[in-house]
């Protein structure tokens, strides 16, 4: 399997099963596995009881999130519908605290690792700068885990959920992104200079993408728009499984 490029998230699932269904990760590996995959896709699954047990390893690509595979850790709570298949936010008491001590641990390992929810990282299709609930492409993890982290202690990613309705505050106008950061890295790769991978699409940053998209073939928006992330993420990532 391939390595990670780095640990820029710290990304929590659920393995979308009733709470009645007690599994950990060797039977996630055998359900990741009847789905045609090299083996779990989570780094770490926490059963209903709390205990942690390990997936993938650390240092290797996950199977949990599509385009940041490469630069995450996936953690996986045990549970996450009900009965009848819906989403529900289960979590036992015991997962929750084993929750937070795994991220404040994985957090002092990768300094720079931010939590969020899978949810959080779906695409902001009519990119308002809000990820709500119509985008989301599933309910996993059945919570809301930005302001969860938050709440406690955690260092969470800068992206705004339906949870926060507020006007962002000047600061957060200003503050990094964290895909224009990511897709900053894969064009540096590419070759392209425009400065530091700062998280802003700044003038020298357009520039850059502009250039990639006339080499490319493709429309010199001087954004990181589908086709262009598309072309970057295809040309550098492998492919997940």
């Amino acid at each position: 399997m391939a390595i990670r490029r780095g640990t820029n998230l710290l990304v929590v699932h659920v393995t979308a099963t009733p709470p009645a269904m007690d599994i950990g990760a060797r039977e996630v590996d055998a359900m990741h596995r009847a789905k045609g995959w090299s083996g779990i896709g989570y780094h770490f699954v926490i059963r209903r009881n709390g205990k942690v047990e390990t997936g993938r390893n650390l240092r290797q690509i996950g199977a949990h999130v599509q385009g940041w595979n490469s630069v995450s850790i996936g953690v996986a709570l045990v549970g996450g519908v009900d009965e009848s298949g819906r989403p529900q936010d289960n979590r036992t008491p015991e997962q929750t605290a084993a929750l937070i001590q795994l991220l404040t641990q994985l957090q002092k390992t990768y300094p720079h690792a931010e939590v969020c929810g899978h949810r959080d990282l779906s695409p902001d299709k009519n990119r308002d700068g809000v990820i709500s609930p119509d985008e989301h492409i599933k309910a996993c993890p059945c919570f809301d885990a930005i302001p969860w982290a938050r709440a406690n202690g955690l260092r969470a990613a800068n992206i705004r959920g339906y949870w926060d309705q507020r006007a962002p505050a000047i600061e957060t106008l200003h503050a990094p992104d964290a895909r224009t950061a990511y897709l900053q890295r894969l064009l540096a790769r590419a070759g392209y200079a425009f400065g530091p991978i700062d998280g802003h699409l700044g003038k020298r940053t357009r520039a850059a993408i502009e250039q990639y998209q006339s080499w490319n073939g493709l429309k010199a928006s001087g954004a990181f728009d589908s086709e262009t992330a598309g072309h970057l993420r295809k040309r550098f990532e492998e492919k997940a499984a």
